[in-house]
């Protein structure tokens, strides 16, 4: 499967595990000692242990604004709390490529994030330990969809963020939903995301509406219709990062654009004449937070793992990143309440990619997917 482009995780999600080799890495104030390589940081934390020095617990998350906004948001909630020391270590798609070749016994992180892609990859190579549920209580606060629609025995899920439509405000076409993509195409020029292809695609299988939420995904003979749907789109912007998608709307080259809704909602402020509409029916990620395996920090990382899942804890990251969260008592900040669901019933309405059954069809998709844009 080709790779996808590198970039500076403007979104939370990842690329799948052929695409590993392009990650763009960003070091966090906390980690042990600034460095320029990656393996560094390994390295020097393997010799902390050697000196008898605890390195506290090194927690991978997504680089980029998603590592800055979780130190505010959650590490700072954290650190009033408790003692143990977290060690963030941002990363994108050599997450799992570094555990894979580190020592079983000497992981590079203790917990990680790892969304539905690198989870089913994950779990197919033993890389996570089983949670043990004595330890995570606040699991019991989950909304049930959220656990229904990935085994959550080796990552509990916690914070995501559908999808969303950007537009320009004095456009003659402000799309609401997917399908007016499709009747808008020859008008309206549109950017969408290159380095997760499956989340263009799934909205592409909304707009076909020709089964319920995005079931044409799970249907192969109807994978053509879906790379033909998108490919009727007018799309003028092969993003790779969120500055892409905002430097097409600044440039005049785009009028709308598919995005992803933690990436948009504190941001578009920022930008004039643009706003954002969060359809009823679209795709979105989730994470589901996992114990790498080795780690002699299991205890730990799943008592971090039951903090992110408190009630309070994500109405309180909610302030910091408008992400969804997976406690059916959080309270979002303002302005989030009526785009983000806090029942069942209402993150159903967001069809969440299976890699149970995608990863069979994943590289010729991607392919087909990576030649219409190089056409384009």
């Amino acid at each position: 499967m080709p790779a996808d482009p590198d970039r500076v995780a403007e979104t939370s999600e990842s690329t799948t595990t052929s695409a590993t080799d392009a990650a763009a890495v960003s070091a966090s104030r906390r980690q042990l000692l600034t460095t320029t390589a990656v393996g560094s940081v390994t390295a020097l934390a393997g010799c902390a242990k050697l000196l008898g020095s605890d390195p506290g617990l090194r927690v991978a998350v997504w680089s980029g604004n998603y590592s800055d906004r979780f130190e505010k948001g959650v590490v700072s909630q954290w650190e009033e709390e408790h003692d143990i020391e977290i060690q963030l270590q941002p990363e994108w798609a050599g997450i799992l490529n570094k555990i894979r070749s580190a020592p079983k016994d000497n992981p590079p992180f203790d917990l990680t994030v790892a969304e539905g892609n690198f989870y089913y990859y994950g779990r197919q190579d033993d890389l996570f330990e089983p949670i043990r549920t004595k330890n995570v209580p606040n699991a019991e606060e989950i909304m049930d969809f959220y656990t229904e629609i990935r085994e959550p025995k080796y990552g509990m899920p916690v914070d995501g963020a559908p999808c969303t439509i950007i537009h320009r405000d004095a456009a003659d076409v402000q799309p609401g939903t997917w399908s007016e993509f499709n009747t808008a195409a020859t008008d309206t020029a549109v950017g969408i995301d290159t380095g997760f292809w499956w989340y263009p695609l799934y909205a592409a299988a909304i707009a076909m509406d020709a089964k319920p939420s995005a079931e044409e995904m799970y249907d192969a003979s109807l994978h053509e219709d879906v790379l033909s749907t998108i490919e009727g789109w007018n799309i003028e912007s092969w993003a790779s990062s969120g500055a892409d998608i905002w430097q097409a709307f600044d440039n005049g080259v785009i009028d709308a654009a598919q995005w992803y809704y933690d990436q948009t909602a504190y941001d578009i402020d920022d930008y004039d004449g643009l706003s954002h509409t969060m359809p009823e029916q679209t795709t979105g990620w989730l994470n589901n937070w996992c114990v790498v395996r080795g780690t002699d920090k299991r205890d730990e990382a799943e008592k971090f793992i039951n903090f992110l899942l408190d009630s309070e804890v994500q109405s309180e990251w909610s302030q910091h990143h408008p992400m969804m969260f997976s406690n059916r008592n959080i309270e979002y900040a303002k302005g989030l309440e009526e785009d983000l669901p806090t029942t069942t019933e209402e993150a159903e309405n967001i069809a969440f990619p299976d890699w149970s059954y995608l990863a069979d069809y994943s590289s010729d998709l991607s392919d087909a997917f990576t030649s219409m844009q190089q056409q384009s």
